[in-house]
């Protein structure tokens, strides 16, 4: 046992004594002035050296900046640095540290806390359970070069199969959800793939599959999912929140999607869905029958009773409150909204023959059903919610 342990002990102090040496001898050299190696280090076929990656870095970085309303100097700055260490000795011997290190060597000549942060950040997430970056630069590089390493990849159809993903793709997708999700942010994320398509192009660089903006569209939407899944939310109730939006709204559909799934089992929830699917279940056994053409308007000129009315009055409160919300939306309060109108609903189904015998009257409750219905929809699609 003896043995084993001076063993290696031997082998660990000459590792870290190496580590030492190479401390010492990197540390001092200037980052800055070592960018322009990184024109000899191949970053991948058909997608040109370290260099062109990180020149297609500082102006993407500087775009999602500009979303975040932070330094573009600065930002472009970290780009510039970030991949640097990767030709230090200390990263060639123990390639673990690659992004850490950078962080270090920034730190140490004198660059912002923030920037050094950002470079020490900018691999992570790295997982579904890893650390993710907080400060607005760290975000900025992080994501940025996520976005440049799938675009590039899906550019020349290096995409994952089913099987493989030899180039860690999903992990660089999750990780552009987890930075969204985790920092509460949207981004206008097509934006930043077509942008990001066009600076490979301006460098020369032929992306010979043309839907590859469309397919790292679906494949982020996937990684959503799967996020989604992962916390344990409904699968209907993701259906409905990915369907309802787009990828520029990826925290949204997470957000929406999550504070229905913590209430669905719940009064709140159980109203929700039960008055939407009595509105839309009539509304659609109607609609089979094609002499019937809604023309979404809704004449209260010819209501009859007050539930008509109440309703008409709640669903027009209800359109009030979706107008008046910006983005800033508080979810559960939404959700709280909409399940106010359960007793003018409830009452209206109780009261009213929506299958009136004078066709102008049936026509016109169906509208008033339909402008329910689409009144829901705006926080989501509740069609694709099942009733347990």
């Amino acid at each position: 046992m003896g043995f084993i342990k001076s063993g290696n002990e031997r082998v660990v102090d000459a590792r870290l004594s190496d580590a030492q040496f190479f401390w010492e001898k990197n540390k001092s050299q200037n980052l800055v002035k070592q960018v322009s190696k990184l024109k000899n280090m191949n970053y991948f076929k058909g997608l040109g050296s370290y260099f062109d990656k990180i020149q297609r870095m500082r102006k993407l970085g500087g775009m999602i900046s500009d979303q975040l309303l932070i330094s573009k100097d600065q930002v472009e700055l970290s780009a510039s640095i970030c991949k640097v260490d990767l030709i230090s000795d200390l990263v060639g011997e123990f390639p673990e540290l690659q992004g850490i290190m950078g962080g270090y060597f920034s730190e140490v000549q004198g660059f912002d806390k923030e920037i050094a942060l950002a470079v020490r950040e900018h691999y992570l997430p790295s997982g579904l359970d890893s650390k993710t970056p907080k400060k607005p630069f760290s975000i900025a590089l992080a994501l940025t070069d996520k976005i440049d390493t799938l675009v590039g990849f899906f550019g020349i159809n290096q995409k994952p199969t089913s099987s493989k993903d030899p180039y860690a793709l999903r992990r660089s997708a999750l990780g552009v959800v987890k930075l969204l999700i985790d920092n509460n942010k949207d981004f206008k994320i097509k934006d930043l793939i077509s942008y990001s398509t066009s600076l490979h192009r301006d460098q020369g660089f032929e992306l010979t599959n043309e839907s590859h903006q469309k397919e790292l569209a679906e494949f982020l939407m996937d990684r959503l999912k799967y996020y989604m899944k992962e916390k344990q939310i409904r699968g209907d109730i993701i259906e409905a929140s990915v369907s309802s939006h787009n990828l520029d709204n990826m925290n949204k559909i997470y957000n929406k999607a999550s504070t229905l799934n913590s209430v669905i089992f719940k009064e709140i929830g159980e109203d929700i869905v039960i008055n939407y699917k009595r509105a839309s279940s009539i509304l659609s056994g109607e609609l089979k029958d094609k002499d019937i053409e809604l023309s979404n308007t809704t004449d209260p000129g010819i209501f009859k009773n007050d539930y008509e009315k109440n309703l008409f009055k709640k669903i027009n409160e209800l359109r009030k409150y979706f107008s008046s919300i910006n983005k800033d939306e508080n979810y559960k309060e939404t959700l709280i909204v909409l399940a106010s109108a359960k007793k003018v609903i409830s009452d209206f189904f109780d009261n009213v023959k929506v299958n009136d015998e004078d066709k102008n009257i049936k026509k016109n409750r169906l509208e008033l059903l339909q402008m329910l219905c689409r009144t829901f929809n705006n926080y989501i699609n509740f069609s694709n919610i099942e009733t347990k």
